[in-house]
């Protein structure tokens, strides 16, 4: 990512400008860590998009399962096959959030296969 100069608009690899240091671009402008700190927040918020949009894959391979669950002709071998893949995907997605998963998929997964499958 680059930080640009507000003088001349050179651009500044924003590694520079670790531990608060200042840069004097070639054009004699100090740039320091005001200049850095929106292209920081942009990060925060791409990460919170990356999050949002894995949390919308999990939740969508839920529905799946909770489609497959209220299925009578859905074996439940290709259930469990199906709620393993959930699981392995939160966990590929949200290292060392599994109880997560756990306390809200797993929960409505039981409750579902007690109220349609008599399981439980």
């Amino acid at each position: 990512m680059a930080v640009i100069c507000p003088a001349c608009g050179r651009q500044h690899d924003i590694a520079l400008f670790q531990f608060g240091r200042t840069v004097r671009c070639a054009c004699g402008a100090l740039i320091d860590e005001a200049h850095v700190e929106p292209f920081r927040g942009i990060g925060r918020i791409l990460e919170e998009l990356d999050d949002r949009e894995a949390a919308a894959e999990i939740r969508r391979m839920a529905d799946g399962v909770c489609r497959m669950i209220l299925d009578p002709s859905a074996a439940e071998v290709d259930i469990e096959i199906a709620v393993e893949r959930v699981r392995d995907r939160c966990a590929a997605l949200f290292p060392g959030r599994l109880g997560l998963f756990e306390m809200i998929y797993e929960s409505r997964f039981r409750r579902l296969r007690g109220q349609f499958r008599g399981e439980g």
